[in-house]
Formats: structure tokens, C-alpha cells, sequence
């Protein structure tokens, strides 16, 4: 495993990880108008009387962090008389204002001895009968803006907007503070942000679209200090269902071309220069290593109008999509059709170079849908891609001698044909980089077999099961069983994919 890099998806369907970013709700009693138990986006929690939504006079606000405060709140806000708790024993009581330490109060730090006086925006200003030095070492302090959260990011995108943290807003946009650091900008109704927005979270996160009861709650996207992206239908800050991209498929008319010889028809998919998530280093040198390997006479010998080779910036979503269409569906009953994808992926999909963390997925439907629509008698698609496992198909369903190409492709004819998926790794599982081999570990494999370490029963034809059992085997060993290949669909073992030449 030396020398290993995972293939890193940060990218849009893990709606679970939104859930329990985004798990706020009301846990008990009225959280709007009364006395209830809040949980917050980052887990903090509060109890006591709530006013419009907010939380308004005597309450206890408990951080995730450990750190507690009880005492008064003003329109969400640490405002009045109340004490904070620090994890480490140290504690102060006092006035607040507006989230800071502001009046007379005192700082008990955690040997006992204390510091007490005037507090201005939670600054120490002056002593007022101390009873101990105001110079203490600051290893013996707490923090004195812990109870202020960091500044949201957006902090300064309120321009010309109401400050409804501390004016009432009954309708219309305006911005407002919660507790925990974070802000949301936008439709207010009641008072309350209500309607159609943006959340700056205190963590560096943002949520844009519709919300309600302190948290997401009807179409939005979420966008994570991380880099993923989650566009989903969100109730009460859980995420219920992945929202729709209304993305087209490529629909131009192809003729198929019939012909009594076998064609072997190839799209070859290569990405490694993404913008919106970590770039890969050999995806696209292995997408021209196995386009080579298709123009030699080991994989085909395949003409130039019978494949192509489709790598980083032409490999956007419809430029596949369009590409497969025009070549597979010319194919007729005699022929072959090839997909090879090597990239980023998640489960249900491959991710083009356009995918913007939502938008431009290659989902593995799309691609099924080709190959349905093919008449092609033997079609094979081979993914080098995290997750590829998810793509199952799910249907029913050649001594020694020196091997020609003729009899590679006579090889085609004798077997009865089929759907053959070959994946580079189970559906939960990541695929792997390798700097030793230059090359994803999988693809590296795929192409030693092809090129004849796979020739099982020495007839100089390698077919799907043979190349299958050899990558399954090296990929399982090199990685130690970290990657498991898979191989699905409804095919004929003795489906040929390469021959090799002695």
C-alpha cells in the first residue's frame, strides 16, 4: 500500500453528512412562544423561555464545545446577568452584552484566585476590590471571548438590511444572529427568518434556500467548509430526498451501420483536472494508456472512426453522453461496444469534468441507457472510479498457436455476447492511485492482463473471466484488500477482450 492515494470525492450525495450537520429541532415544549429544549445546527443546545423564535430571558445555553452559560438573553443574545463555564473550572459571572463580557463582573480561573471589576466588549478594564493580581499568567486564564462564537462568514454582507437580532422584523429581508455564531440573511416572517435565504454558518458552512424553524426546510443546497455540495428537500433540517438536477440526455439521431464483419466500437473517458474537488494525477494518462493499448493490434488495432478519446476539459457531461450515442448506436448485431470511465465518482455515478459539486453528473442510468438503446451483440463498460461498484447491471440475461487478429475478432462471433461491467471497486469502496505504478491501481492491472498476464489457459485469447479473475486477484493483493474489483451483467464467460500476440 506504499505510496497510495485515495480517490477523495467531495462531492454532492452525502445527504447523511448533511443530516447530522443540519439535525436542529426542537427537542421539547414550545420553542417559538414559551419554555422549551432547542438542539442547534452544531449540536449546541438550549433550554429556557423563548420569545418569537429566539431564545428571551432566563435560560442555559449549552456548547458543544463544553462551555455553558445560564442567565439572562436578550433577542438571542447573552444579555443581562448570567454565568459562562469553561471546561477547564473556570467560570465567570456577571453582566453581558451582546455575547461579551460588558459591566461588573468576576473571573474565578481554575487555582482559585480571581479577577474581578469592569468588563468592556469582554475586555478586562479596571479592578474593583480584586482579590488577586490582575496580571495572572495567561496559561491560568480562559479564553475571555469564548462566549463569543466566530464571526460568521457573510458578517459583512448586510448592507442596507435590518438587524433583526435586535429589531422586530414582521415580514420582508433582513439578518439575524443566532446564539451559536451563525447568520442567516434573508425572508423573515413573524419576526423570525422564515422563507428564502442563506445561512452562514459559525463551523465556515452555507445553506441557500428555503428555511424555517431555525433550520433548512424545502429546496436548498448545502455547501460545506469541506467542498461538498447537497441540493436536497430538507424538513426540519434532515435531508429527505436528493433534489432533481433536471439534466437532459443527448438526443441525436444515429444510423446504425449494418455490416456482415464485427466492428469494435470505443469511447475512452479520462479526468483528472477538476475544479470543484481534489484533481487526480494519472486518471487521464491512464485513459490514453488504454486508448494506445485499443490502437494496438493486442486490443483491436480500432481505426480512428471507430473510437475516441475523451480527456479532461472534452469530457463534460453531454460531450460523453453525445460521444456514445454517436458511436455505439451505429453498431449493429455483429459489433462491440467499449465505455472505459477513469475518474472521481460516487455511488449512482461517474463525475465529468463539469461537475460542479451538484450539477453535470454521469449517472450510471445514463450510461445503461446507451448501452440499452445499442444493438450491439457484446457491449462492456470498465470503470477505474470510486464507488463504480454501484453500477449492476441487473439483467436477466480460444493451442498455442500464434493468434491473428483475425481470430481475435472470429472469437467475437463464437461467443453468444452480452453485457459485461467491470468495475474497479465495490459500490462503498474508494479506488486507489498509486505513485509507484503512475497509474490508478486498478487500470494498472486491467492493462497487464489485457496485454496477456491474464491468458489463463494459454489460447492466446483473453476473456472477460480470465482478465476478471487476474485484476480481482492483483488488485485484492496490492491494496490489501482495501479495493475489491467487480465484475456484473449478463454475458458469456468467453467474451475476448485482447489478444496476445507471442
Amino acid at each position: 500500500m506504499k505510496g497510495l492515494l485515495f480517490c477523495t470525492i467531495l462531492p454532492a450525495l452525502f445527504l447523511v453528512t448533511a443530516q447530522t450537520q443540519l439535525s436542529a429541532q426542537c427537542l421539547d415544549g414550545n420553542c417559538r412562544n414559551g419554555y422549551g429544549l432547542y438542539r442547534f445546527p452544531n449540536g449546541d443546545e438550549y433550554i429556557g423561555n423563548w420569545s418569537n423564535g429566539r431564545p428571551h430571558g432566563k435560560g442555559k445555553y449549552k456548547f458543544s464545545t463544553r462551555e455553558r452559560y445560564e442567565g439572562e438573553f436578550r433577542y438571542g443574545k447573552f444579555d443581562g446577568t448570567g454565568t459562562m463555564y469553561y471546561p477547564d473550572g473556570a467560570y465567570y459571572t456577571g453582566s453581558w452584552k451582546q455575547n461579551v463580557k460588558n459591566g461588573l463582573g468576576r473571573l474565578v480561573f481554575t487555582n482559585g484566585t480571581a479577577q474581578e471589576g469592569s468588563w468592556v466588549n469582554g475586555k478586562f478594564s479596571g479592578s474593583q476590590n480584586a482579590t488577586a493580581s490582575t496580571t495572572q499568567n495567561n496559561s491560568q486564564k480562559p479564553n475571555q471571548n469564548q462566549a463569543s462564537k466566530p464571526k460568521p462568514s457573510g458578517k459583512s454582507d448586510v448592507a442596507g438590511l435590518i438587524n433583526c437580532t435586535s429589531s422586530y422584523c414582521r415580514s420582508g429581508r433582513g439578518y439575524y444572529d443566532y446564539p451559536d455564531g451563525s447568520r442567516w440573511i434573508g425572508e423573515f416572517k413573524n419576526g423570525v427568518p422564515n422563507g428564502e435565504g442563506t445561512c452562514f454558518y459559525a463551523g465556515g458552512d452555507r445553506y441557500e434556500g428555503q428555511w424555517a424553524n431555525g433550520a433548512p426546510h424545502g429546496e436548498g443546497i448545502l455547501y460545506t467548509a469541506s467542498g461538498r455540495v447537497s441540493g436536497a428537500v430538507w424538513v426540519n433540517g434532515a435531508a429527505i430526498r436528493e433534489l432533481d438536477s433536471n439534466e437532459s440526455m443527448p438526443n441525436d439521431p444515429v444510423q446504425v451501420e449494418a455490416s456482415s464483419t464485427v466492428k469494435i466500437y470505443a469511447v475512452v473517458v479520462g479526468v483528472g483536472r477538476y475544479t470543484s474537488m481534489p484533481s487526480l494525477k494519472f486518471t487521464d494518462d491512464d485513459a490514453y494508456r488504454f486508448y494506445s493499448f485499443l490502437k494496438s493490434p493486442e486490443g483491436g488495432a480500432l481505426p480512428d472512426e471507430q473510437i475516441a478519446v475523451l480527456v479532461d476539459e472534452s469530457a463534460t457531461r453531454e460531450n460523453v453522453l453525445r460521444t456514445m450515442r454517436q458511436y455505439f448506436l451505429k453498431a449493429d448485431a455483429n459489433d462491440v461496444v467499449l465505455f472505459y470511465f477513469s475518474g472521481h465518482g460516487l455511488e449512482g455515478c461517474f463525475l465529468p469534468v463539469d461537475f460542479d459539486g451538484f450539477n453535470n453528473k454521469l449517472r450510471h442510468d445514463e450510461i445503461k441507457q446507451v448501452l440499452m438503446q445499442s444493438k450491439a451483440k457484446h457491449k462492456l463498460c470498465i470503470a477505474d472510479a470510486c464507488h463504480s461498484g454501484t453500477l449492476n447491471y441487473g439483467l436477466a440475461a480460444k493451442g498455442k498457436a500464434p493468434v491473428s487478429l483475425e481470430k481475435y475478432y472470429q472469437a467475437f462471433e463464437d461467443s453468444s455476447g452480452g453485457v459485461a461491467l467491470l468495475m474497479s471497486s465495490k459500490g462503498e469502496e474508494l479506488s486507489l492511485e498509486d505513485h509507484g505504478l503512475r497509474q490508478g491501481v486498478f487500470t494498472y492491472y486491467m492493462l497487464r492482463g489485457l496485454k496477456g498476464a491474464a491468458n489463463a489457459d494459454g489460447d492466446n485469447i483473453i476473456n472477460i473471466r480470465e482478465l476478471f479473475n487476474y485484476v480481482y486477484t492483483r488488485v485484492r493483493e496490492y491494496t490489501t484488500n482495501v479495493q475489491t474489483p467487480v465484475l456484473t451483467g449478463a454475458f458469456d464467460d468467453r467474451m475476448p477482450v485482447a489478444f496476445q500476440r507471442y
